[in-house]
Parts: C-alpha cells; sequence; structure tokens
C-alpha cells in the first residue's frame, strides 16, 4: 500500500510541475493564446461557411431536379420532331446514296473503257 501511495504522490508532483512551467509558458507568451484563440475564430467560421455551403448545395441540386422534371416534355417533343424528321428524310438519303453509287459506277465504266483502247 505504501507503493501505491508513493506512485500516486510522485504523479501528483510529476502533474503539478508540469502544470506550473505550463502555465508559466503560456502566460510568457500572449501571443500563443492570441493565435490559438484567433486559430479557433477561424476554424468556426470555416465550419460556418461549409454549413452554408452545404445548404446551397442542397438548394442547387433541388432546383436542377426540379428543372429537369420540368424540362422532360420539351425533350420529349424534341426526340419525337427528331425521331419524324429522320423517317421522312431516309427515303431522300437512300436514294441519294443510290445516285451517288450510279454516278460511281458510270464513272468506273467510263474508265475501263479509256484503259482498254
Amino acid at each position: 500500500m505504501a507503493k501505491k501511495n508513493k506512485h500516486r504522490l510522485l504523479k501528483l508532483t510529476f502533474l503539478s510541475i508540469l502544470g506550473y512551467h505550463s502555465g508559466k509558458y503560456v502566460l510568457s507568451h500572449p501571443n500563443l493564446l492570441t493565435s490559438i484563440q484567433q486559430s479557433f475564430k477561424e476554424t468556426i467560421e470555416s465550419i460556418r461557411q461549409f454549413s452554408r455551403a452545404t445548404a446551397n448545395l442542397k438548394k442547387s441540386t433541388e432546383n436542377l431536379q426540379q428543372t429537369i422534371s420540368d424540362s422532360q416534355p420539351t425533350l420529349n417533343a424534341i426526340q419525337k420532331d427528331v425521331d419524324h424528321f429522320q423517317y421522312k428524310l431516309q427515303p431522300r438519303l437512300d436514294r441519294i446514296e443510290q445516285l451517288t453509287q450510279d454516278i460511281n459506277n458510270q464513272l468506273d465504266s467510263v474508265g475501263n473503257e479509256k484503259t482498254n483502247k
């Protein structure tokens, strides 16, 4: 039991000396307290700014989702018009492709006739 009291006394002495020197250091360096206080204030302000930015992001995301939902009928109408245009245009494109192929065949036949002569 004497050992436990001895260790307690040793711990108390050590902590007291450590506390005394820490307090002496802090009191002799007032800039340290000011810088800690300033850092704490800056941290609090950063947390507030982050909180506001998070709230703004959430609101903007909700607005974007609403806008996308609102624009869906317009996008569907545009897609329908594009499909209709493509349906109307496809026979013309097929005809142009056929004419191009005919012209190429005629050019090839003219080129073959010249090389044979």
